[in-house]
């Protein structure tokens, strides 16, 4: 009988760390222009949904480059989901932040890349002259 709770007690313990160590991984894209920054969040597994943002981060990226004198770069990290403030389906989520706040989000796979892109002229170029 000892045997027999010893056992389901070496199940249960196994099945409850399984779940606390169990956190998902996401990608973070960031840059930092002027005293902005920058954070793209998005699924490792479907690069698929976040497309229109790459793009409208990479032309903004583009079109910005030779007017400044500073050169914006991305830096690629991972994190897990539970340490930001985005559901998984909420997934791809753009965030732009100053002094510590969030001045601007766009989240969903439905965003438009042109959007996407306005909000960057406005929220980061037109703050930052």
């Amino acid at each position: 009988m000892k045997s027999l709770y010893l056992g389901l007690g070496i199940i249960t313990l196994i099945l409850m760390t399984g779940c606390v160590f169990n956190d998902e991984k996401v990608e973070v894209i960031s840059a930092e222009p002027s005293d902005y920054k920058i954070y793209l969040y998005n699924h490792l597994e479907d690069k698929e949904q976040s497309k229109h943002y790459l793009s409208a981060l990479l032309d903004w990226k583009l079109k910005h480059e030779n007017s400044d004198n500073d050169t914006l770069s991305f830096k690629e990290s991972k994190i897990g989901i539970k340490d930001i403030k985005f559901e998984k389906d909420q997934l791809p989520a753009l965030v732009i932040s100053k002094n510590g706040k969030a001045v601007e989000i766009i989240y969903g796979k439905h965003s438009d890349e042109e959007e996407i892109r306005a909000t960057l002229e406005r929220t980061v170029v037109s703050h930052s002259k």
